[in-house]
């Protein structure tokens, strides 16, 4: 996470919005992008880090096809500075 990024969430059905306080910005997410960083703000992890905890998380299993999804969202938040580029590395 970025140590000036300060996240507010909110969750309708399975809508879910972020509005960063430091940085102004409202972005609406989906729940496994949601899971990944809520499990980012407990501890730094690699996307590699995150394919392995994400479905323990979660309690179920993943397919494969939702990582290359969940690393370009997860770059997508590094560029607009809310994640600190390495986050989403694998």
């Amino acid at each position: 996470m970025h140590p000036l990024a300060e996240f507010h969430w909110r969750c309708w059905g399975e809508d879910w919005v972020l509005f960063d306080k430091g940085s102004g910005q409202t972005l609406q997410l989906d729940a496994l992008l949601v899971a990944a960083l809520t499990e980012l703000e407990q501890s730094p992890a690699t996307l590699a880090e995150l394919q392995q905890r994400l479905p323990l998380l979660l309690e179920r299993a993943l397919p494969e096809e939702v990582w290359p999804g969940l690393s370009q969202g997860l770059g997508f938040l590094a560029e607009q500075g809310l994640l600190r580029h390495s986050a989403h590395e694998a």
